[in-house]
């Protein structure tokens, strides 16, 4: 499907000659998901393994990752969990993953010390994460949701 694949940029009206594909997929090809997903998984895989991750409700399994599509969410209750974190995204640098920290951010709940710094990310006293509003507190975040 993708042998000799071409492409044409269009800016301003004016379209460009063709460029190869060399890497990458094809805006909109419906394999993009799949393949990203593909990508994704193990390193997902590999934070809800190494990360202590938090334990929500009564469930006595713990929760460390939360993905939508590249949408993705640690609960670090650690600070031996930072490096970790760092660790596995070199590990998984193929897949060309890779965190943009001007659009994350890191919330500091219950005793966590905001002095530590996690990769750069600036702490916040709330955040919305797939459309739930989140402050440091349980009944804050209630009432804004």
């Amino acid at each position: 499907m993708y042998k000799n694949a071409m492409s044409s940029i269009k800016i301003n009206g004016h379209i460009s000659s063709a460029v190869p594909f060399k890497c990458s997929i094809r805006q909109g090809c419906p394999l993009s998901m799949q393949l990203f997903a593909l990508c994704l998984d193990p390193l997902l895989t590999t934070l809800e393994n190494m990360l202590t991750g938090i334990n929500i409700g009564r469930r006595p399994a713990k929760t460390a990752v939360l993905a939508y599509a590249d949408d993705v969410t640690l609960h670090v209750r650690s600070p031996q969990d930072i490096p970790r974190i760092k660790s596995a995204i070199e590990h998984e640098a193929a897949s060309g993953a890779r965190i943009n920290t001007r659009k994350s951010r890191a919330m500091e709940v219950s005793s966590w010390d905001c002095s530590i710094n996690v990769m750069d990310i600036p702490y916040h006293t709330e955040m919305m994460i797939l459309g739930i509003h989140f402050t440091n507190t349980v009944r804050q975040s209630a009432i804004n949701s």
